[in-house]
């Protein structure tokens, strides 16, 4: 029997209808995320109105040196300080290129795009996806060059139950970290979304009360898919390969990172594609900032 459910038995037969309704009160409070400092500087907002779907075509952008000797960037997504905010980018390494060692407070999420991303936990081709936590530590690197698309901040863990709830239901789990190699997990037929579309599921923790998760998503040539975003929740799409076009933006390639919000979403694709998905709580991602 699940741990809640389980708790709710007990309690009820113990307390009675009382300890019920504090169970069910401690399931459905909002969530409360742990937050790392910000950095000091001016508040910045790319793409950070959540209430419209936004289109980018990275292949359109200028790569931007970023404070890392050969390392450049394409930001489509920031809120907060320049170097300290919550920010999505398509990242290159030149060959023989490094970063220090680093933490990541709230977290980095990324996918190799090309080449070899390497750290002390292992060299990384195309289409390896990674969910380093907060605590971890490295120093990536890339000896032959890479490309990968990368998520800052976007991952707290939550905040620690404490006093009754934290006796009653024990301490929140922090984040795992997660390394999938691209001939692990299993596609799935998406029926509910439409013919001719799969899903791999990269990152779920929801039993740990995360409500985010990431996937590889497979529409084939001529098929749509149409899902309903959660209401609190956005949804983001970089076209990895292939040609799509969501209902509300303007024709989607390789390389073209889309976010849809909350409501129906709709792709179409006229090539076969592949894609990489995440969906979050918006609160999560962009809280209000001073």
């Amino acid at each position: 029997m699940h741990r809640l459910a389980r708790n709710r038995y007990l309690h009820r037969l113990v307390f009675g209808s009382t300890a019920a309704t504090l169970i069910r009160c401690a399931s459905t409070h909002a969530k409360e995320y742990k937050a790392a400092g910000g950095g000091s500087g001016e508040i910045m907002r790319m793409n950070a109105d959540f209430s419209q779907s936004v289109a980018v075509d990275t292949t359109e952008m200028e790569w931007v040196a970023s404070p890392i000797k050969n390392v450049e960037r394409k930001r489509v997504f920031l809120h907060g300080t320049k170097e300290a905010g919550k920010v999505t980018s398509v990242v290159r390494y030149a060959p023989g290129s490094s970063f220090h060692q680093h933490p990541h407070p709230e977290g980095e999420e990324f996918l190799v795009l090309k080449g070899i991303f390497s750290d002390h936990s292992g060299d990384y081709g195309p289409g390896t996806y990674c969910l380093n936590p907060e605590g971890f530590v490295h120093a990536p690197s890339s000896k032959p060059g890479c490309e990968i698309i990368v998520r800052l901040r976007q991952h707290p863990n939550l905040k620690k139950s404490t006093g009754f709830f934290s006796w009653f239901f024990g301490s929140k789990k922090d984040r795992s970290h997660i390394v999938v190699l691209p001939e692990e997990g299993k596609w799935e037929p998406m029926a509910d979304w439409g013919s001719g579309v799969s899903r791999k599921m990269l990152y779920e923790e929801k039993s740990e009360g995360y409500d985010d998760s990431t996937w590889f998503e497979k529409i084939g040539k001529g098929s749509s898919r149409t899902r309903v975003v959660p209401q609190g929740m956005a949804e983001e799409v970089f076209v990895i390969e292939g040609n799509v076009k969501a209902a509300s933006t303007s024709e989607g390639t390789t390389g073209t990172w889309i976010r849809n919000p909350e409501g129906e979403s709709q792709i179409t694709a006229s090539d076969d594609s592949f894609l990489y998905v995440r969906q979050y709580p918006v609160e999560m991602v962009a809280p209000a900032l001073n």
